[in-house]
């Protein structure tokens, strides 16, 4: 363990571990949910796999290939850029296509079906993950939490690849329901990841130097552009925020409402798990709080699922506690979450189960890490595998399993 850091309530735990150190110590298949057909049919559906790359970049690219509309291809859910992914996508029949080779994509007709594939059609996936750079003296732990790990589960967090949109751990989500739209705009049009294009970044750069003046700033993204175009003629932001493109608006409310999911399933683990039981392991926007086991006591305790937060939810008084608790911390009330009239967007609630236990969940026996390994510092790597119901995070699995 390279360092343990005391706090007034847990021990946040930061392992030497190391994952996706090789595009295949990271493979992930999708579960479909539904039955291909060897009849043509209306859709033409090809197994994609891809690495290196995100599941909407890899659309956009079979698009363009193909000359046909992105919003004609269909996909159950995204798949991490960092992982060796398989996936399934429809493609309309009467385009022909047989298969297809991009670079790091490739597409491999597999059946048909009458209709196009929609998000959440999937049952889950199936995770095979190398885990590299692991001590000696770390086995027998990481043994005992796997033990543990298929009796008590894992909380069912969202994970950092959730929150890409939020950049300084700045919400837009958030900005919104405070009404601060010049605020949400600014985060758009200026703030960027590292990983972005130097042509998107050198935009953003000219039109945060330009802020005080932005009527005046020449840009040539057209999505950006039109934002700006509808502030300078209103003089109103939040005007100029509703001309973001809806699928973006949509994720900075997802993201920040997952935050705060994330949060109250926090809160639920400090009422039910043992103090000493906890531990506690970042992530991109802070950090998730683990327990190394339940008792039966303790697993009675911890609710089965839990609603994402919405003005139009309906709670129970020990939900709504918990609820109020975390709101504020944040500034909030449950009111403030109307903001459908004003941005068009409106959070949804759902209810989200707490717990997950991996399925036919395998570890493999340590074996020497060829990539880590120098001198007489011998290092370790461990093949886990399992399956996900959708929406579940396999890297929480890891967090819980080896602290990273």
């Amino acid at each position: 363990m390279d360092r343990v850091i005391c706090s007034d309530y847990f021990i946040v735990c930061v392992l030497r571990m190391k994952l996706k150190q090789l595009p295949a110590d990271f493979r992930v298949e999708e579960i479909p949910d539904y039955t291909l057909s060897s009849e043509k049919d209306e859709h033409t559906i090809f197994l994609l796999q891809k690495q290196k790359i995100d599941t909407f970049d890899a659309i956009r690219r079979i698009a363009q290939r193909l000359r046909i509309s992105l919003f004609e291809i269909g996909y159950a859910g995204l798949k991490d850029k960092h992982a060796l992914a398989s996936q399934y996508i429809s493609i309309p029949t009467r385009y022909k296509v047989q298969g297809l080779k991009i670079d790091s994509v490739v597409l491999t007709l597999v059946g048909y079906s009458r209709r196009k594939i929609k998000i959440g059609d999937l049952s889950g996936n199936r995770f095979t993950i190398v885990a590299r750079d692991i001590l000696k003296d770390e086995l027998t732990d990481i043994s005992l939490r796997a033990e543990t790990l298929i009796t008590s589960g894992v909380p069912n967090y969202f994970d950092s690849q959730r929150f890409g949109s939020v950049i300084d751990k700045v919400f837009i989500g958030k900005e919104v329901i405070l009404k601060n739209y010049e605020k949400a705009v600014k985060q758009y049009l200026t703030a960027y990841q590292k990983s972005e294009p130097k042509k998107i970044k050198n935009e953003k750069r000219r039109i945060l130097t330009s802020w005080d003046t932005i009527s005046n700033v020449r840009v040539f993204n057209k999505a950006y552009a039109l934002v700006i175009k509808e502030y300078t003629k209103t003089k109103d932001w939040c005007a100029a925020y509703r001309k973001i493109p809806a699928h973006l608006r949509e994720m900075y409310v997802n993201a920040y409402q997952s935050y705060l999911w994330n949060e109250c399933v926090k809160e639920i683990l400090k009422n039910a798990v043992e103090k000493k039981k906890l531990h506690s392991v970042e992530y991109a926007i802070g950090s998730l709080l683990f327990f190394t086991d339940l008792s039966k006591k303790e697993h009675e305790r911890i609710p089965q699922t839990f609603q994402t937060i919405s003005d139009q939810m309906t709670v129970l008084d020990d939900e709504r506690k918990i609820i109020d608790r975390v709101l504020a911390k944040e500034g909030l009330r449950i009111t403030d979450f109307r903001i459908e009239d004003e941005t068009g967007n409106f959070f949804r609630t759902r209810a989200r189960q707490v717990l997950q236990i991996p399925e036919d969940f395998i570890i493999g026996t340590p074996e020497r890490d060829e990539l880590n390994g120098k001198g007489n510092l011998e290092r370790y790597k461990i093949q886990v595998s399992f399956s996900l119901s959708k929406g579940s995070y396999a890297t929480v699995v890891t967090k819980r399993l080896f602290g990273h």
